[in-house]
């Protein structure tokens, strides 16, 4: 395979990997912490979970966008 094509490949892998990462940013860690502060939830919402599950969900976040940009490592110069 040529050099532009394996290129191309990284770049769509980290595109893709760094895209995820931002919609668990966004439906784990804004989601939750915006329904709180307005209020939208049920009031029965457990704060320690929300609190842990938005902690996970950021973790995941950072490892895919990590995984990301070590996919641009395998970039052919």
């Amino acid at each position: 395979m040529s050099k532009l094509i394996e290129n191309e490949q990284a770049k769509l892998l980290a595109g893709f990997c760094n895209t995820i990462a931002a919609a668990f940013l966004t439906t784990g860690v804004l989601g939750p912490v915006v329904t709180i502060i307005y209020g939208f939830g049920s009031k029965a919402m457990d704060f320690d979970v929300v609190i842990l599950s938005s902690v996970i969900c950021m973790l995941i976040s950072i490892s895919l966008h990590l995984a990301g940009r070590s996919a641009l490592t395998r970039m052919i110069e």
